[in-house]
């Protein structure tokens, strides 16, 4: 698995979203809703003429799912066996805390609307 976030997402008359602008690991599954967010803020920022408020608004958003969904894909395939039994131990005492429901909204984009 592999990610990564463009440099720039506006170069001249050229403007990236989506999979041109970032491309992560599926899990969390949150590559659609990065990405119709992103044609979302263009669309606003077409008609308010703010383009170049485009990229600050929208890259930092990309850097924190890819750092959030290489997080997820390197604790669910860890071959280490010593990381996958804390991992086996520590998760379901997890789900008692109110980090389900912090995953969930960070996962459903919930905080960038």
């Amino acid at each position: 698995m592999h990610h990564r976030v463009a440099d720039h997402y506006r170069a001249g008359r050229l403007l990236l979203v989506g999979d041109a602008a970032h491309v992560h690991s599926p899990a969390g599954g949150q590559g659609m809703n990065t990405g119709i967010q992103d044609g979302h803020a263009l669309g606003r920022a077409f008609a308010t003429g703010q383009l170049d408020g485009y990229e600050a608004r929208r890259r930092p958003v990309a850097q924190r799912v890819v750092a959030l969904t290489d997080r997820m894909t390197r604790v669910a395939t860890t071959r280490s066996s010593v990381v996958r039994g804390a991992r086996n131990l520590v998760l379901p005492l997890l789900g008692r805390t109110a980090l389900p429901r912090k995953l969930a909204t960070e996962l459903a984009e919930l905080n960038y609307r």
